[in-house]
């Protein structure tokens, strides 16, 4: 048995006991190594998180102490597991206890330079900590990061390169003390790397001009040597010693003299508390805080008269058509609906037609206008006056405007909204509920879209009004606020949050209170620290209410007793009866009995939650359900998303508690449950009964959730819609709790959604979205035998409905089913819908929309799907049949859109498939393949079909390279390799070397050596592709190897590029496509580095290069798109222009291409276009102006804007008169405000 495992197996949660094993800990390891057993290894890491992550600030300064020592003895051991732990460390950073963070920043500091750790690994993962919503950390990150540039600068610069420009944001952070760190950290950056750190600062307009003249001066100083860089006033105070243990007594000593002699010795009160007793109401659950859904809740929003967001959405469309020409047009209306609007004595109709008027000016195109933007102002009496019209008509109006506007403007809306928001706010309490929840639904827009701190101040004053209306809808409207908007909004106004939340968890009304508790859960989930002060100032009534929504983040807040989340499994027999009975226990620290108060409140809670013909659920309003059920203080730690398989675990019989508040358990008893058998029994997903409490409660429990599922379908089966939608919200209720739902239950589930969609009644659709979309994002994995039934369901309803609202709301269902399940089971239930001759005599709009939708799913996949199925082949011959109809022409550019992406996808299957076709068949799908392919139009000289073939031949030869290297191991391979493949021996995976730990950084100590060592620079680039090749795994490796490419290629140590260019190009191009963003964003700025040394060498492969990096532009990762935007821009300064015009052209011309790629290409066309001379872009202006004046008529304003922009830069080249043939097929608003552009350009004109 290993000594690792047996102090492990001492574990306990007593704090004291956990000092005194820790002083165990630090003697065994200053005389013994690490054991090597992942297990003991994995367990003991857990263990020490575990210790670090309590209330006791000792002991996780005692567990920072166990890992320095276990880094110095064995940190070669010990490093891989800590690096996976990192993000628990640099939480600490932010520890309230100033000693805590100086051990945490040495720690890690010493971790980045231990054997077997990766300096680039440990700063990537400190350097998260800099957008950390703790300010401590964020300062406590760049103390880590100057240590670690201190010892390892040459290693990390590309990291630092990355980190800078968050470091340059960090200089106007709210905190004055960040401030000033992020400062130092640059210019201790600047002393590191040199002015060209200064000068790329410069040159990316990083920070403003008066914050780079004031880093320059602190530079400068420093290097003068007027005195050292000047630190952070917490960074002055700090301790540089090493860590200290707090002196243990090494006899066991009782809890009360212990606590006298801590007195004695001038122990604070709250370190008292961590031995002594603490009022049960003041400790944390380990129920963690969750984002619950927001909603403004109205008692009487079922009844007639009121309105919803739904109704906002189908009035924004209801208005008039209004075509906006020119902006005087603009003017004109507007200036007419305001004086309609002003005049209070007007007809009441005529009011509410111009209120509409203002929305349809807003879908006319107002907004391509900037004097639209400006007439806002003169707008504010005109809504005023229609929100405080006593006609309901005017005032829901009045409302719904204001409500589109904001929708629309945004954050451009705040002045305007600021004036309207107390006639708003007083709205609230009327007596007529349509203008009382147009109101509601009109500030939910408000705070959803203007996102604007000015209107804090309105709602903290409504907090205050003598109306419970008020006072309840203003705290929903707070409660959204702290969700949708950003988080450093919501800290700049952090004091105007906090004095709302304790008004509404001291406020006379329910609702009021039980909203002011969420968003007391919402603060301590976002800024704990002031979660704690708030706590600490309410009354003792107030806290046991919020007992469940205390952190456990700081560990000096001892009031808030220890719940363990990080249960180490026992994974070693060793020690498995002692970890079972200790790591899921509290501390032993009062006398109540928590087992029978928590068998008391359980029963309370059934035997108040029976099921009532009201809109209740367990007693509980169906508006607040949902963010009320995570919140029981009882509840298990975590509940899983999914259902998960059964595990096996202790029975609760055979495990001794430590209750928080309990002493029952003394250590003979402990020692007696140890010797009992262990007999596992199967939990699924649900709490282990507490000490005391029978095993038929937890029965009644499961039949009562049960009992509650049945209860819900059964209302969803009434017969008044009314009901129906009170069963639908408490069915969507019990499936958003993410409990285990048994598969009998899912089907009925179901089955009752098949009846409602089939129904497709317009009142209850927007519920059955809801539940449809949660149950599929919940529970898909176990409902893949629905989508037969499901999607052509879906599909058919889509097609055939007639309202836009109802057809959007289809839509939405369709791509959340599109997103989550399988795309080959989704193509299985359209291709057997299809076939099936029952049920495919099916009109031509949902014809369409199923090969649509076959289009769709392809166009998403990223792997190989099987179309080796007799229904795909039957599907196929339905298609050209419905082909033959004249009824179905019009399907005819889908259909072939189908055909070639299921070629695209699979095309050995479908290739097979095809050979089994008659000949007449065959030769359609054949000439459909290629004439989707490959006709284009002619480039230049160059035809599309030579662009596609030369694309086509360096794409089989990256099919060629994976092939390669997917084929077995062994020597044959190797030679089957070098005999069929274009690529030589020096990129193929071989042998390791007898240095098999050597790193790729090794190389480039030397640098040197390395340019004029010709073999070395082999050696190394073979390991780098070895590396590169391995797709979509090895992540880190990868990383590390294109960092030490990039630094190679940057200083030009590299010299066989005849050699390697082309199988580098290939790597990089493959890890383009790969399935993590940091390598894809890593790989575009590699090849942006390469090209700037071997841009000639581009020109052979600028087809695959170009088409790889536009497909960049559309990922779904910002930082990708960015690092996308910036190869591009590159390639085509340094790609010979002829062949960038090709490919860029073609794209543009192209009908089916995404907005992303065509905003892209004439970016880049644009830069290429600035490069040449008036004589030269002369000559090419008939190839190169149309498709670009055809550009600015696209849909995407995006696209419009940079097409308006190289129409200028092609005015500037060759003047206008040769581009007046070109332009003149424009519209005269298109033409009007190219020439503003124009104007801009030429600058203002001379006054004679």
């Amino acid at each position: 048995m290993s000594w690792l495992c047996d102090l492990i197996d001492k574990n306990s949660p007593e704090p004291r006991q956990r000092l005194e094993l820790s002083q165990e800990f630090i003697t065994k390891l200053q005389t013994s190594h690490l054991p090597s057993d992942s297990t003991l290894l994995n367990d003991f890491c857990d263990l020490v998180m575990q210790w670090l992550g309590g209330s006791n600030f000792k002991v996780a300064l005692s567990a920072l102490e166990i890992l320095s020592v276990a880094i110095d003895v064995s940190g070669d051991v010990l490093a891989p597991y800590l690096i996976e732990r990192i993000s628990s460390l640099v939480e600490r950073l932010g520890d309230a206890k100033q000693s805590v963070r100086d051990a945490t920043v040495q720690l890690l500091a010493t971790l980045s330079n231990t054997p077997h750790s990766n300096v680039q690994i440990v700063f990537e993962k400190v350097a998260l900590g800099l957008t950390h919503r703790q300010w401590l950390v964020r300062v406590g990150a760049m103390q880590v990061i100057k240590t670690i540039l201190e010892q390892n600068k040459f290693f990390v610069e590309v990291q630092v390169n990355r980190t800078v420009p968050t470091l340059c944001k960090l200089l106007v952070d709210a905190n004055s003390e960040v401030r000033e760190t992020a400062s130092s950290t640059l210019v201790h950056i600047f002393c590191q790397y040199g002015d060209h750190m200064i000068k790329s600062i410069k040159q990316r307009q990083l920070i403003p001009e008066s914050k780079y003249q004031m880093l320059l001066i602190r530079y400068k100083e420093f290097q003068e040597g007027v005195g050292p860089l000047t630190s952070t006033p917490s960074t002055s105070q700090r301790s540089s010693r090493s860590l200290h243990r707090p002196l243990i007594p090494q006899k066991p000593v009782s809890a009360s003299r212990l606590i006298s002699g801590l007195k004695r010795a001038g122990m604070s009160e709250d370190q008292e508390n961590l031995l002594g007793s603490a009022p049960p109401f003041l400790r944390a659950s380990s129920v963690p805080a969750h984002r619950r859904p927001i909603t403004v809740s109205n008692k009487n929003s079922s009844n007639a008269g009121s309105v919803n967001e739904e109704a906002f959405q189908k009035a924004f469309l209801e208005v008039p058509r209004c075509n906006i020409c020119t902006a005087k047009d603009l003017k004109d209306k507007l200036d007419g609906a305001l004086m309609t609007l002003q005049n209070a004595n007007a007809d009441w109709d005529k009011r509410v037609n111009s209120l509409k008027l203002l929305r349809a000016v807003i879908i006319g195109g107002a907004l391509d206008y900037t004097d639209f933007v400006l007439e806002l102002r003169d707008m504010e009496s005109a809504f005023l006056t229609s929100i405080k019209d006593l006609r309901s008509q005017v005032c829901r109006e009045g409302c719904v405007t204001l409500a589109f506007f904001c929708q629309k403007l945004e954050l451009k809306m705040a002045a305007l909204v600021e004036a309207l928001m107390p006639a708003l706010i007083r709205l609230l309490q009327n007596s007529a509920k349509v203008m009382a929840t147009s109101a509601q639904v009109a500030l939910q827009y408000v705070v959803k879209y203007v996102r604007s701190p000015k209107l804090l101040p309105h709602l903290r004053s409504a907090m205050t009004s003598k109306s419970k209306e008020i006072r309840r809808n203003v705290a929903s409207l707070l409660l959204m606020s702290m969700t949708i908007w950003e988080s450093r909004t919501v800290e700049k106004n952090i004091n105007i949050f906090i004095d709302c939340i304790k008004a509404s968890i001291n406020d006379a009304d329910l609702e009021t209170r039980n909203t002011g508790r969420n968003m007391f859960s919402h603060l301590d989930q976002e800024f704990r620290h002031h979660a704690e002060i708030l706590f600490k100032s309410l009354d003792p009534s107030k806290q046991r209410q919020l007992s469940g929504f205390v952190s456990q983040s700081s560990s000096s807040q001892s009031i808030i007793s220890e719940k363990d989340s990080m249960p180490i499994a026992p994974k070693n027999p060793c020690f498995s009866f002692k970890s079972a009975a200790f790591h899921f226990t509290g501390r032993s620290t009062s006398d109540i009995d928590t087992g029978s108060a928590r068998k008391a409140y359980s029963q309370f809670s059934r035997g108040s939650s029976k099921w009532k013909p009201m809109p209740q659920i367990n007693g509980t309003p169906v508006s607040s359900i949902r963010s009320t059920i995570p919140t029981h203080r009882f509840m298990t730690p975590a509940t899983p998303f999914r259902r998960q398989p059964p595990v096996f675990r202790t029975p609760p019989s055979n495990v001794v508690r430590s209750q928080p508040g309990s002493r029952s358990t003394s250590p003979s008893q402990r020692i007696a449950s140890r010797n009992r058998p262990s007999v596992p029994t199967v939990t699924r997903n649900r709490s282990h009964a507490d000490d005391g409490e029978d095993i038929s409660a937890g029965g009644d429990s499961l039949k009562f959730e049960v009992a509650e599922l049945n209860s819900a379908i059964a209302w969803c089966n009434m017969s008044s819609a009314a009901e129906r939608k009170e069963g639908l919200k408490a069915l969507y209720t019990v499936v958003s709790s993410r409990k285990y739902i048994d598969p009998l239950d899912l089907k009925k589930i179901t089955e009752l959604l098949n009846s409602l969609i089939s129904e497709g009644t317009h009142k209850l659709l927007q519920s059955v979205s809801e539940l449809l979309i949660q149950l599929v994002q919940l529970h898909h994995d176990e409902l893949n035998d629905w989508l037969k039934l499901l999607i052509p369901r879906l599909l058919m309803k889509y097609s055939n409905d007639v309202l836009v609202s109802n057809q959007d709301r289809y839509k939405v269902m369709l791509d959340t089913v599109r997103q989550y399940f399988d795309p080959e089971q989704q193509l299985q239930a359209v291709f057997r819908f299809i076939q099936d001759p029952v049920r495919n005599n099916v009109n031509f709009k949902v014809k369409q929309a199923l090969l649509k939708y076959l289009h769709e799913v392809m166009s998403g996949v990223d792997r190989a799907l099987s179309f080796k199925n007799s229904e795909v082949r039957s599907a196929i011959l339905k298609m050209f049949q419905w082909l033959d109809d004249q009824k179905n022409i019009g399907l005819r550019d889908i259909t072939e859109k189908v055909i070639c992406d299921m070629f695209s996808v699979n095309a050995s299957d479908f290739t097979a498939m095809m050979a089994t076709f008659d000949n007449e068949l065959r030769n359609q799908i054949q000439e459909v393949i290629q004439r989707n392919s490959l006709s284009k139009p002619k480039i230049n000289g160059f035809s599309a079909n030579e662009t596609h073939a030369l694309i086509h031949d360096t794409a089989n030869q990256i099919n060629d390279f994976v092939e390669g290297r997917r084929l077995p191991s062994s020597p044959l391979r190797y030679e089957h390799v070098i005999s069929r493949s274009p690529l030589d021996n020096g990129l193929i995976r071989r042998q390791s070397r007898e240095d098999g730990n050597c790193s790729l950084s090794g190389y480039i100590l030397d640098p040197e050596r390395l340019a004029s060592d010709e073999e070395l620079q082999e050696e190394l680039i073979t390991k780098i592709g070895e590396e590169l090749s391995h797709s979509n795994e090895r992540t880190a490796e990868r990383l590390q190897a294109m960092n030490v490419l990039s630094q190679i290629t940057r200083d030009s140590l590299f010299s066989l590029w005849d050699k390697y260019f082309k199988k580098i190009l290939l790597l990089l191009v493959e890890n383009i496509s790969d399935s993590d963003a940091g390598i894809r964003r890593t790989a575009l700025k590699l090849l942006k580095e390469i090209c700037y040394s071997q841009a000639p060498r581009f020109n052979y492969y600028a087809e695959m290069v170009f088409m790889r990096v536009l497909d960049a532009t559309g990922d779904e990762s910002k930082f990708v798109v960015s690092a996308a935007e910036e190869c591009g821009s590159v390639l085509a300064t340094h790609v010979s222009s002829v062949i960038c015009r090709k490919v860029l052209l073609a794209v543009i011309r192209s009908t089916d291409t995404a907005e992303s790629k065509i905003y892209m290409a004439i970016k880049m066309l644009t830069k290429v276009l600035e490069s040449l001379s008036s004589e030269e872009l002369l000559d090419i202006l008939d190839e190169v102006a149309p498709p670009i004046v055809e550009a600015y008529n696209y849909e995407s304003s995006s696209v419009r804007k940079e097409s308006v922009g190289c129409l200028v830069k092609m005015h500037k080249i060759v003047g206008e008169e040769a581009m007046l043939p070109y332009i003149s097929t424009l519209n005269r608003g298109k033409r009007a405000l190219l020439d503003v552009y124009l104007s801009r350009m030429r600058g203002p004109s001379p006054v004679s």
